[in-house]
């Protein structure tokens, strides 16, 4: 049975419902919500075409809906309506692992309700992604408090204000942390718990010289789970800006085109990949052999793929 089949027994009563909690494999639901609210199971078919929308009666909610062969679409932008559907999906298919992704104009109060709700049930979060054309501190604490329990990545892009400061009330268990266009550092050290994060400053704002020392001294100075640190797009002077507290945390130098090395008084050692003005990543020892094992996997693997 496809997506639809099974929605549509559900429907039919509270018996059915039930044998599908019982029998159905356990799901993985991936919610996009914008100007209106699409589900889609992975892998997703998303280029098939819609179904006709059709109202559908769900525990005595009317809704109007459409499907794909691997999903479906409910055109509405009522946060109360979305919150609905999904519960319904989250208490119908027992123990899903669901991944989100929040688009203009959904509002910070409704990220945070959505998020509310599936950690409500239990639910598995794998990824988290949010896009928001504004400022708001008023939720951006809530917000990445429902977050802490995503297992796999976080991605927030130009919530934050510039006064905004935040403490996680437990560690992250995220392995990769994206903040895109945020206006400080707001206690970043208390993201060390993720593997990997990515920094990319907004526009016009200033990070200093002290901060930008106190965080990578302070995450090189601890044994924490973060391995790798990315500084986006910059100007020339934050290149050179960040590069100098670099060179001031230990003896570094050059070992091939965009590479350094970093060692330490301690006899640890890091290593820096600066690609002028675009990024700037530091990696610890182990991350970098990793990277260098992978990057040469995949050379050999096109060659692997004639002979096979």
């Amino acid at each position: 049975m496809d997506f639809r089949e099974k929605f549509l027994i559900s429907l039919m009563s509270k018996r059915a419902r039930n044998t599908l909690k019982l029998t159905c494999e356990k799901p993985y639901f991936s919610f996009e919500l914008s100007n209106d609210f699409s589900i889609f199971l992975e892998p997703s078919d998303r280029d098939r075409a819609l179904t006709d929308e059709k109202q559908y009666l769900i525990l005595g909610e009317s809704l109007k809906l459409r499907f794909y062969p691997n999903g479906m679409k409910l055109n509405s932008q009522s946060i109360r309506e979305q919150l609905f559907l999904a519960g319904y999906l989250l208490d119908t298919f027992t123990n899903p692992t669901s991944s989100v992704c929040f688009q203009y104009p959904t509002e910070p109060v409704d990220v945070w309700k959505f998020m509310k709700m599936i950690n409500q049930r239990q639910g598995s979060i794998k990824s988290f992604q949010y896009r928001f054309e504004g400022e708001s501190s008023e939720f951006a604490s809530r917000i990445l408090d429902e977050c802490t329990e995503v297992t796999d990545y976080i991605w927030i892009h130009r919530v934050f204000s510039g006064d905004f400061v935040y403490t996680p009330p437990r560690p992250f268990k995220a392995k990769k942390l994206n903040f895109g266009e945020t206006s400080n550092l707001f206690n970043v050290e208390k993201f060390m718990s993720c593997r990997n994060i990515y920094l990319k400053r907004k526009e016009n704002s200033i990070w200093p010289t002290q901060t930008y020392n106190s965080f990578i001294q302070k995450w090189m100075d601890l044994s924490v789970p973060l391995q790798e640190l990315s500084f986006g797009t910059m100007q020339e002077s934050e290149e050179y800006l960040i590069m100098d507290v670099l060179r001031n945390l230990g003896v570094m130098k050059k070992i091939k085109s965009e590479w350094f090395e970093l060692k330490r008084r301690d006899g640890s050692k890091f290593f820096i990949n600066n690609n002028c003005h675009i990024l700037i990543t530091i990696y610890t020892k182990q991350a970098y052999l990793e990277k260098v094992k992978d990057d040469e996997e995949e050379l050999v693997r096109p060659f692997g793929d004639l002979w096979a």
